[in-house]
């Protein structure tokens, strides 16, 4: 922005003004001194201190130089330094704009007081409350029809050989289990999916590696163990370097995969992967439940009597056993032939490998790569060597019916050792044979 040129003669008189100011301003700094000096006037009576602030401030500062100002600094012996600025375009001192606070209002402030209803934000635990399978009976109607009489919530369903019984609380299933109780019934309790416990498997542990230690190392770590077995060859009756455990789900049972070392040693753990086969009841000897939550009377699949299968005298090899599920002789009610023992079928989905197998497949059996190979065509040479070697066939197999001794006479004169007895053993061939064109 260029700035309009001020006289020289302007500059010198406010140069001239402003030393005789400072002039000024020194003499009376000293006059000031010579009477603060002299004691016959420092009474009060006599002499009355009086201040100026603005002759203290320009004798305090005479000796320092001006203070800067914001904008940077003319040199005032330059003349072409200094330009004069107009006050429409010199900047104003901003002050700073205080706002009143805005008052707003809420239409809807007597519907709801936030202060009273505090919303929590800590989710809902959802307790699932276990079915009750009820085994079928003669009088099983009788027993259901009682049930939803006095608990009109609750519902039943069919599954697998029994009544499922979903109770509407867990009150509601406490006084059911007690009224199957009473009347002596057999059931089944499910369990809910907090109360199951995690199965885990711990690889890499000697075969013959104490339980309990494992247990005592797991509670240290604040794991709740429920089971702890080790697994066996049953054909080899050896056991495997393989532990199952079973725990509790606390809140750090998912940490025990991070567990590296158990008694010093270093191990694998994994999540225990079940076969594909129906569950067998070690106390019912039935499936799909297991001896925990059964609650149903004990039956042997050796003997078939009301006890335990681990409980029966029978500790030998049964030769022809009888199925409790059956009746059928040969088998007993474990073996996976049975026509009872339950079938469970796979029903994953096919992998991308599979698919693609598939497809090849699909592609190399079809009509069009069938229809596109060249049909083989027999040649002529083949035909005949098969000819000859037909022929040969059919002399050999005439020699064999002249000379039936024939396969015992070569292995003689394999043995053979001298040419003599060679040429008496084809003198003697066809000495035979002459006998018998003559008939001798």
């Amino acid at each position: 922005m260029p700035r309009q040129c001020v006289p020289r003669g302007l500059i010198a008189n406010e140069e001239k003004r402003y030393k005789q100011a400072l002039a000024e301003l020194a003499e009376a700094e000293k006059a000031l001194m010579e009477l603060e000096s002299r004691p016959d006037l420092r009474s009060s009576t006599h002499y009355e201190q009086t201040t100026n602030t603005e002759m203290e401030e320009a004798g305090q500062y005479a000796n320092y130089p001006l203070p800067k100002s914001p904008t940077p600094p003319c040199n005032l012996t330059n003349s072409n330094a200094f330009q004069k600025v107009s006050p429409k375009k010199a900047a104003r001192p901003q002050l700073e704009k205080i706002f009143p606070p805005i008052d707003t209002s809420n239409r809807f402030q007597n519907l709801m007081d936030t202060t009273e209803n505090n919303i929590s934000t800590d989710p809902e635990v959802k307790i699932s409350i276990p079915d009750i399978n009820l085994k079928l009976s003669n009088d099983y109607n009788i027993t259901i029809q009682e049930i939803v009489r006095n608990f009109p919530e609750t519902t039943c369903k069919y599954n697998r050989g029994y009544i499922r019984i979903s109770p509407h609380s867990l009150e509601d299933r406490d006084k059911i289990i007690e009224t199957l109780d009473k009347t002596e019934k057999e059931y089944v309790l499910s369990e809910s999916p907090e109360n199951r416990p995690i199965k885990i498997v711990i690889k890499n542990l000697p075969p013959d590696h104490s339980k309990d230690s494992i247990v005592n190392d797991l509670v240290e770590n604040k794991y709740h163990v429920i089971r702890i077995n080790q697994l066996r060859n049953y054909r080899l009756k050896t056991f495997l370097p393989i532990f199952l455990v079973e725990l509790a789900k606390t809140p750090n049972a998912n940490n025990i995969f991070q567990l590296e070392k158990i008694n010093n040693y270093n191990v694998k753990i994994e999540h225990y992967r079940k076969k594909l086969r129906a569950t067998m009841c070690y106390k019912c000897s039935d499936f799909f439940h297991s001896a925990r939550n059964c609650k149903c009377k004990p039956r042997c699949i050796k003997c078939n009597g009301t006890h335990e299968t681990r409980m029966c005298s029978i500790k030998t090899k049964i030769e022809n056993p009888v199925c409790i599920n059956c009746n059928e002789n040969g088998h007993l009610a474990s073996w996976k032939g049975c026509p009872k023992y339950p079938v469970i079928r796979n029903n994953s989905p096919p992998t991308y490998a599979q698919k693609v197998k598939s497809n090849l497949l699909k592609t190399n059996n079809s009509p069009a790569t069938n229809l596109s190979k060249p049909s083989p065509q027999i040649e002529i040479n083949t035909l005949e060597e098969f000819d000859r070697n037909m022929n040969a066939l059919k002399i050999i197999n005439e020699a064999f019916k002249k000379f039936p001794n024939l396969i015992e006479i070569s292995e003689k004169i394999k043995i053979a050792k001298t040419d003599l007895e060679i040429v008496t053993l084809i003198e003697w061939v066809g000495g035979r044979k002459c006998t018998a064109s003559l008939g001798l």
